[in-house]
């Protein structure tokens, strides 16, 4: 039996984070996601800086973490996480930006979606 996956596109435009800052976006979901091994969120980011250097950022869905980043360039990065489907729930799910202190720059990111099995 095929699955079947639905989708939701949280951010379309770039949103920029300075460092320190997070941002929250919040995705309602009607539908109980399937179990196992069937989310994901995709993303794509960039550092903007006047000089070299590094920024660190998380990610996080619903209190998991994904992953801890590091850019260090202004050129286009597409990230790919995949994630256990029971971080995704029936109702609003959060999934959470943060920049880490001490990098320099600011995070761009853009084109966020979230996917799971249904």
């Amino acid at each position: 039996m095929p699955a079947v996956a639905t989708y939701y596109q949280l951010v379309d435009k770039e949103v920029t984070l300075a460092v320190g800052a997070k941002r929250e976006f919040t995705q309602p979901v009607g539908v109980t996601p399937a179990g196992g091994e069937g989310a994901l969120v995709t993303w794509v980011a960039r550092r903007v800086a006047p000089a070299a250097g590094t920024l660190d950022y998380t990610v996080t869905l619903n209190a998991h973490l994904l992953g801890t980043y590091t850019l260090t360039s202004a050129a286009p990065v597409a990230i790919q996480e995949a994630t256990d489907t029971s971080h995704v729930i029936k109702g609003t799910n959060k999934l959470v930006f943060e920049v880490k202190p001490g990098g320099t720059g600011d995070l761009h990111f853009s084109a966020v979606m979230l996917w799971h099995r249904v």
